[in-house]
């Protein structure tokens, strides 16, 4: 595949992942896969803007806080603001996913929303919202 259809694909994967969750928090009882979803969403649309800058290809990116390294680097987020989503995927997804803390109606609102706000974003910082399919 190439470096614009890869790009494509991770792009697109987060507005599938966006789209499928954001009906779960008016169900009541699916916060843990929001969050997780979110998460998801949040580092495939990161992948998407280094990717298609050519700073990397997916497989590069092994972990979680790589993508969001990665995202730093390429100037989607500052460095400080990097530190957010991987001390949020630390300290609150880990918990939830392993289920040794539940995930809140708010805290799967509050991650909803930070992903989706990226999500809008980063297409548009890479000169690519006609690629946005959400």
């Amino acid at each position: 595949m190439d470096v614009d259809g890869e790009a494509l694909l991770q792009l697109r994967k987060a507005c599938r992942i966006l789209d499928g969750i954001r009906s779960l928090p008016e169900i009541g009882r699916y916060h843990t896969l929001v969050v997780e979803g979110s998460f998801a969403a949040l580092e495939r649309t990161v992948q998407f803007y280094v990717v298609d800058r050519g700073l990397a290809e997916s497989n590069d990116m092994q972990s979680h806080e790589d993508a969001f390294e990665y995202a730093a680097r390429a100037g989607v987020f500052s460095q400080p603001t990097k530190d957010e989503p991987v001390e949020l995927w630390q300290n609150h997804r880990n918990g939830t996913y392993y289920q040794q803390d539940r995930a809140t109606a708010e805290q799967a609102a509050a991650i909803l929303e930070y992903a989706e706000c990226m999500h809008d974003h980063v297409p548009r910082l890479a000169g690519r919202a006609h690629d946005y399919i959400c």
